[in-house]
């Protein structure tokens, strides 16, 4: 697979340059380029106060894909959205270099896997500034988004930063919906447009209606509404996937009032409803081993976002307001539970998950100027409420009566924190300094009653606490005011055991007399046991902005970044030991010392990986290339490669625009290589480290696909794109126990038809 890659990425270099050539003799009147701000230029202080050098801007015209000079952080913007007519952001994001997609290919089952970290605690979810992290078994991230409400979606790999939040040692992925000023045309003050879609692998139909408008002069208002249906997803081999439908209802109301520039109050509500009959295993990790159940899901995001500038320009230098408060609302139900032969289980258990999330967060930055330096701070307050209830209406076999009981392997429980921060960024001439630091404190709560009076009668607290302070970094240097930048980043990163891991009972905790012996405690309760895992991380990169290299209005933008990361006290690595700092096995009777007197958290992982993007745009054609590759190792009783991390992708896009950009035509192609997968393991498994796994191979793929879109008047839009055009046969990534996952969809077409009025 190694030479397909190496074979991808030449042909996808050489496919560049021919672009860029032939784009250099066209014209770009209407789109021109600005260079880089120059040392005395006034800064906007109105941006986030991230590292920005050499940042280029070409008026009128968004990237499909923008590319953060200086920090790890792509933003895929509508442009690309209305590209690819993708229905859930997964598959939108994988081409992101260090990204890619676990589990699937329903939406509900699918999670992102950014540089190796694939729980979905790793990665710090947000739409429109609210939080909104889902945990469940064999569940996915809990991303129930309609695409067609987003008009851009930004991806920040490593950990979250100073200013996002905490929690999340993989990165970050925050969602913004539109506004009425993403669909109006210039000069129209009301419109209305409608879409309907058809596509060929599953005879999916699309339909969706929305309106928008400008009232009173400030004013932005929307409203839409995005209904899909579906049949089974075919896979390549021309199987049917059992009870893979959709049935999709979502929505979007959305007011905006600006009551003048950089001052604003945004209010929003997104809905997502859906029950359908699918794999109790969401991520399909063993089509139907685990039978099926009607799954409802239940989703909504309440948002409220303000940004506020004084008009003084003496005040607008030390205030800069922006506030994002929101309350998320989840709950999914599985019931009617099937077998794998779709036979009904009589009296099968409902199963019941909800979740609420409140979030508030409120920053102000200061940006002061003497000379040529700008000092700009950036400081805040962020606070999250996650409060989950799970239970389980079951047939009582004494009454023969149903009756509703705490789930105690998922328990109900609260997880909040409070947190301040802090982020300065000092610009002397060409170079950059950034110093950032976070303090956290946590409080985790269970909430089921049996467990708090199990922990009581034990002397312990059904509450466990916590702070931690983690630290951020930054340098950059625009080399001699010139195109290129290099740059270097460090940041330190931690994530807080789940309610579940802390409190769950039975076979799902590692606190059980097999593994700890006479120290598991009589609940079979971890708790405080757990410490949170740390990670620090290292980055070093350069990137490239270069306006004008060959004709005006072009444009070539280039990074290449490595990093380092590595993690400590992992959670999987808590265990028992012996006097003698042996692992204990109490149940081990050949070996002469079984007796545990101490826990264990000191399992590591260490991460290594380089991630290129690239990208050349003329006013005619486009092209992007993106190459990521990562390798890790763990150590824990000995050391092993990592098997969970994905296999080095390169991801090619080429196209071109015609007829006054009405007309968009391109090609993108995927090459995955191989990864690392469980294929079995030796006479004894070790635990909790999972020694004695046997390692193999998941092979890789090459998967082609062609998009088009045509717009032959100002009211109507065509866009047509072709998925897997080959059917190439692949399998996705996060099969059960660290397998191969499930086989991928196959040759999928979609068309869609938008009127505008």
């Amino acid at each position: 697979m190694n030479h397909i890659l190496r074979g991808a990425a030449f042909s996808a270099i050489v496919l560049l340059i021919p672009g860029a050539i032939g784009g250099g003799m066209g014209h770009a009147a209407d789109h021109a380029v600005e260079g880089a701000p120059q040392p005395d230029d006034e800064l906007d202080t109105d941006q986030d106060p991230s590292l920005v050098l050499a940042e280029v801007e070409v008026k009128g015209k968004r990237d499909a894909v923008e590319v953060d000079p200086v920090r790890s952080r792509t933003t895929v913007t509508g442009r690309e959205l209305n590209r690819r007519q993708a229905d859930n952001v997964f598959t939108v994001l994988q081409d992101t270099p260090g990204v890619a997609t676990d589990g699937g290919p329903l939406m509900g089952g699918m999670k992102f896997n950014i540089r190796g970290f694939n729980d979905t605690e790793d990665v710090l979810l947000k739409l429109d500034g609210a939080v909104r992290n889902f945990e469940k078994y064999r569940s996915g991230s809990g991303v129930f988004i309609e695409p067609e409400l987003l008009k851009e979606i930004e991806v920040t790999r490593g950990p979250a930063g100073v200013l996002q939040g905490s929690g999340a040692i993989g990165g970050a992925v925050e969602m913004r919906t539109k506004d009425a000023a993403d669909l109006l045309r210039p000069g129209e003050r009301f419109g209305a447009r409608a879409k309907s879609g058809f596509s060929s692998n599953n005879m999916e139909t699309l339909v969706s209606g929305s309106t928008y408008g400008m009232a009173f002069g400030a004013l932005d208002l929307l409203a839409n509404v995005t209904w899909r249906d579906s049949d089974n997803i075919r896979t390549a081999s021309g199987n049917e996937l059992p009870n893979s439908t959709s049935n999709r209802l979502s929505g979007l109301a959305k007011a905006t009032y600006r009551w003048r520039p950089s001052t604003s109050l945004s209010l929003g509500e997104t809905y997502l409803q859906e029950e359908t009959l699918q794999p109790f295993d969401a991520t399909i990790g063993i089509p139907g081993v685990f039978g099926f159940v009607r799954r409802a899901v239940a989703d909504s995001t309440s948002t409220a976002n303000l940004e506020y500038t004084p008009a003084s320009p003496l005040l607008s230098r030390w205030i800069t307001l922006k506030g994002a408060a929101g309350y998320t609302s989840t709950s999914v139900t599985d019931s009617d539970r099937q077998s794998a032969r779709g036979i009904p289980i009589l009296d099968s258990p409902t199963n019941f998950w909800d979740y609420r999330i409140a979030t508030f967060n409120v920053t102000n930055t200061t940006a002061l100027r003497v000379g040529p330096i700008l000092n700009t701070v950036t400081y805040g307050v962020q606070y999250n409420r996650n409060a989950r209830e799970t239970t389980t209406e079951r047939l009582n076999p004494g009454t023969r009566r149903r009756e509703t009981v705490d789930n105690l392997s998922q328990p109900s429980g609260t997880r909040a924190f409070l947190a301040y921060m802090i982020e300065n960024r000092l610009d002397v001439g060409h170079v950059s300094l950034t110093a950032g630091l976070r303090h956290d404190t946590y409080k985790t709560e269970v909430d089921a009653q049996e467990t708090r009076d199990l922990l009581r009668a034990e002397g312990r607290s059904p509450v466990i606490e916590f702070g931690k302070t983690a630290p951020a970094a930054g340098i950059a240097w625009n080399m001699f005011g010139g195109p290129l930048t290099a740059f270097y980043n460090y940041a330190e990163a931690f994530r807080p055991p789940l309610v579940d891991e802390y409190f769950t009972q039975g076979p799902f905790s590692r606190c059980n007399r097999f593994l700890f012996g006479r120290l598991a405690p009589d609940s079979g309760v971890c708790g405080d046991r757990y410490v949170p895992q740390t990670a620090r991380n290292h980055e070093f990169g350069l990137s490239l902005s270069y306006p004008g290299l060959f004709a005006p209005g072009t444009l070539l933008t280039a990074k290449v970044v490595y990093y380092r990361i590595h993690v400590a006290h992992t959670l999987y690595s808590l265990m028992a030991r012996t006097a003698t700092g042996a692992r204990c096995e109490p149940f081990n009777f050949s070996l002469p010392n079984r007796i545990c007197t101490s826990f264990t958290q000191d399992g590591e992982e260490y991460r290594q990986g380089l991630e290129i993007e690239m990208g050349f745009r003329t006013d005619h054609w486009f092209s992007n290339l993106a190459l990521s590759g990562v390798r890790g190792k763990q150590v824990c009783e000995g050391e092993r490669d990592l098997f969970d991390i994905p296999g080095d992708t390169l991801v090619f896009t080429v196209g071109r625009s015609d007829l006054g950009h009405r007309l968009e035509y391109g090609y993108r192609i995927r090459a995955v290589d191989s990864r690392l997968v469980i294929t079995g393991s030796t006479a004894q498994v070790t635990a909790p480290c999972a020694a004695g796994l046997i390692i193999g191979r998941q092979a890789g793929y090459v998967v082609h696909n062609l998009f088009a879109s045509y717009q032959p008047y100002d009211w109507l839009s065509l866009n047509v794109a072709a998925d897997n055009v080959t059917n190439t046969r692949y399998f996705l990534n996060n099969g059960f126990g660290g397998g191969i996952g499930q086989e991928a969809p196959g040759y999928n077409v979609r068309f869609f038809v938008t009127l505008s009025y």
